[in-house]
């Protein structure tokens, strides 16, 4: 029997977890006692860069704790509850950043509109794009005795689940992002009050029908057929998680309230920079996008190499549907409070683009490599669009 008590048993097994919280701690300490954050953003761009290079460095390993112990849910709870912590967990972050920023910076009434459509972008382009090669290429590896691949050695998602986020995620993102270019309610990319109401309702309505049927009924969709049947078995041992899941959530709460706190610190940075450098006022959003992603970003590559792509894919998208359902009610809540004109409609050339996007994301039931391959050239089109 282990006498070892409860706080010195923790220690022993989160040595490494608990210093790089500490450290998280530290780092944010640092920055809001000791008159560094305001010395950053009244100092010259050099010095906002070099703050922003460190603290992204801090974020990134508090970051790959997020995800780490976000893993650790998963697999104590199975899919697809333990992607969905990671995904809310991420929207948190996002929330806090777009939210901190148009309290508190200047009013940028694209802000939301840019961190969305970047957030859509890098997911759904760079980083799905990126998983799905990386399965074409596992694939590869598995070639039959005659040197060809056979259908039996490609890999695929499960094609229900799939469906299911994609017919969500393509109608919300029409509706949010390309339908208020269209509208005669206003003469900007925009709706009115009334029908903004409508928006919100309509986004938290449908996001909460698919949390019901993702966690009920329709579970089985969203898995692996290798987790589901696991999980039929009965055999889930080899996680030490599942006996002290709390250690787990409360070293993913503690770790994601320092990445949320720093990441507002940054949000603000991030806008002072651009503005310093006369840099385009979208890339700021690209900048949040990516803080934002960073969890999920290696949650989904580590599930792509061990052969979960259906994981992978449930991080993905689930944080793309979850960032245009809750995040757009939020701003939108926001901007009518502080009197800040939000703007959702985008730029013909990102309404082509994200259209584009859409069409290459139709599920398929292998993964070939080419769709995965053509994502990544829409994300580089769309990252060199951004940064000239």
């Amino acid at each position: 029997m282990d006498s070892t008590s409860p706080p010195q048993h923790l220690l022993r097994h989160n040595r490494r977890e608990l210093i790089t919280l500490a450290f998280g701690a530290g780092v944010l300490a640092l920055l809001n006692f000791s008159g560094m954050l305001p010395f950053l953003l009244e100092g010259k761009a050099a010095w906002i860069v070099a703050g922003l290079v460190l603290l992204g460095g801090v974020v990134v390993l508090l970051s790959q704790q997020v995800a780490n112990q976000a893993e650790l849910l998963a697999e104590a709870l199975g899919e697809p509850y333990g992607t969905l912590v990671l995904t809310l967990s991420v929207i948190v972050i996002e929330l806090s950043l777009i939210g901190s920023t148009m309290l508190a910076g200047e009013k940028n009434p694209t802000l939301a509109r840019d961190s969305m459509f970047s957030v859509l972008m890098i997911a759904l382009t760079g980083i799905t794009g990126l998983c799905m090669t990386l399965t074409s290429w596992l694939s590869k590896q598995r070639l039959g005795s005659d040197g060809y691949l056979s259908e039996e050695d490609l890999s695929g998602p499960n094609m229900a689940g799939s469906m299911v986020f994609y017919n969500l995620i393509s109608t919300m993102s029409v509706l949010v992002l390309i339908i208020p270019n269209f509208s005669t309610d206003t003469a900007e990319g925009n709706f009115s009050l009334p029908i903004n109401v409508v928006l919100t309702v309509v986004s938290v309505g449908v996001y909460s029908i698919f949390l019901a049927n993702q966690m009920g009924p329709y579970r089985c969709f969203f898995m692996d057929p290798s987790d589901r049947f696991t999980q039929q078995d009965g055999d889930i041992s080899g996680s030490a998680v599942i006996h002290r899941p709390w250690q787990a959530t409360g070293l993913l709460l503690l770790s994601l309230a320092v990445v949320v706190l720093i990441a507002e610190s940054m949000g603000l940075m991030i806008e002072r920079g651009v503005n310093e450098l006369n840099l385009p006022a979208s890339l700021g959003g690209v900048l949040v996008a990516m803080l934002i992603l960073m969890p999920e970003v290696l949650n989904a590559i580590r599930a792509t190499r061990r052969g979960q792509l259906q994981r992978a894919l449930n991080t993905l998208f689930g944080s793309v549907l979850a960032t245009i359902s809750l995040t757009v009610p939020a701003v939108l809540v926001i901007g009518e409070i502080t009197g800040t004109k939000v703007i959702l409609g985008l730029e013909p050339a990102a309404m082509v683009l994200l259209t584009l996007t859409l069409f290459l994301l139709r599920p398929h039931p292998k993964v070939l490599g080419s769709e995965g391959l053509m994502l990544l050239v829409v994300f580089l089109f769309w990252l060199v669009l951004e940064l000239i």
